[in-house]
Formats: structure tokens, sequence, C-alpha cells
């Protein structure tokens, strides 16, 4: 078995090239979201040069289906915009579900809840902040109830 790079397209076609390609792959992979892994293949005829890779990856056909085992994502494809709102939205309906139910919300919580997408704790405050202000604007009242804790009292 030989270790190589695979590149994943969008269209799900799949090419097989050389570690010392990583560099110049880069900017492909950003440019055209693509999924560059390190990966042990088989058979080592499935791996291209650079310069036999640029025209494979123009062409309408698929490669083969060859096996292999990834061993190491080195470049994810970045989420479109759509999937980033629809989390941003479903964090802070989460976020006004639990205060309306009268549960503490914290931002530790939160951070240990939503981990998985890498959300920063910046991020985390700024969905927050947008849901607090919501609700006061509803006439809801926040209560501090520890260090990053809060909860929500009833309109009055």
């Amino acid at each position: 078995m030989k270790q190589c790079l695979m590149i994943q397209t969008n269209d799900r076609k799949k090419f097989f090239t050389h570690e010392k390609n990583l560099p110049q792959l880069i900017e492909f992979s950003k440019a055209f979201n693509a999924e560059i892994s390190i990966v042990q293949i088989a058979n080592e005829k499935e791996i291209l040069e650079l310069e036999e890779l640029v025209p494979a990856l123009c062409e309408k056909k698929s490669q083969n289906q060859t096996e292999y085992e990834i061993i190491e994502v080195k470049l994810k494809p970045r989420e479109d915009r759509q999937t980033i709102l629809k989390r941003a939205k479903d964090i802070k309906d989460s976020i006004k579900k639990n205060l309306i139910e009268g549960k503490i919300v914290s931002l530790k919580d939160l951070s240990k809840k939503y981990g998985k997408y890498k959300i920063t704790t910046a991020c985390l405050c700024n969905h927050f902040k947008q849901t607090r202000q919501e609700l006061e604007s509803q006439g809801y009242k926040f209560i501090k109830v520890g260090g990053g804790n809060y909860k929500l009292t009833p309109a009055t």
C-alpha cells in the first residue's frame, strides 16, 4: 500500500496524487471547495503526477473506483452560507426555548453542546446577545445567576 493525497471534488470525483503536491493544491481546494486527505492506496498506478492531474480534473468522466483508506483529512471544504445561517438560527432557537422554559443558560454549556461545529465563544456570545435583545423587547427581564449563567424572569 502506498501513501498519497486524495482530492475529492464537489461532484464526488476522487483523484490521487503525491503528497509533495499538497502546497500547490491548497489554493485549488479553497477555490473549488475540494477535500484533500492523506490516504493509503493499493493500486499505485492510480497516483497521478501534477501534470496529469490538471487535465484529469477538467474531464467529465470520473476516475475508476479505487480502494483506499483515509489516514488524515488535511483540508475540508468550507460550509456554505445556508448551512451556517441555519445553524445560527438553531442555536438562537435553542437558547430562546431553554430560557422561556425557565432553565439556566450558560455559555459553557453552549460551548459543549455546539463544540462539534467549532464555533467560537465570541460567536456564541453574539447569538446569546441577539436572543436576549429579542426577548427583552418582548418585556422579559434577565437575571445573572452566576459567572456566565443567565435566567429569564417573566414579563411583569
